[in-house]
């Protein structure tokens, strides 16, 4: 890979949109405090959700697996998982709107259209190694 000045000035080959650094190249130092604090809050509330989330899905294979599967067992097991998904989804979105209360009007901007983007086009993982 050839570096150059000018490709390391934009990141080093990242998309050229985010040369102006989007949201985070903006931020004050108070800022970037608070959103510390709010992003570790966030990652231990996620964690430990996810966490949480593969084990019952690990004790729904289970369930599945066995000689007699219980019917009951089974329904109660899956609604854990989805109550577990919603308080994901629930932290998640939280999380997201903690956040734009730090952030001045034109950086709101910048985050409600990375918002808006990621939920349109999704994740992208896995594309650069051809997994999908």
């Amino acid at each position: 890979m050839i570096s150059t000045p000018a490709f390391a000035q934009h990141g080093g080959g990242k998309c050229m949109m985010h040369k102006d650094g989007g949201w985070k190249a903006s931020l004050s130092e108070s800022q970037q405090d608070q959103l510390a604090k709010l992003k570790l809050d966030y990652k231990k509330d996620k964690y430990l959700l996810k966490t949480k989330l593969k084990q019952a899905k690990i004790e729904l294979a289970i369930l599945v697996t066995s000689d007699k599967p219980d019917q009951k067992a089974l329904d109660n097991k899956i609604n854990e998982i989805v109550q577990l998904k919603s308080k994901k989804m629930h932290t998640k979105v939280k999380h997201k709107i903690a956040v734009r209360k730090i952030l001045n009007k034109e950086q709101r901007v910048k985050f409600d259209m990375k918002v808006l983007k990621k939920a349109f086009h999704g994740k992208k993982r896995g594309k650069k190694h051809g997994k999908r």
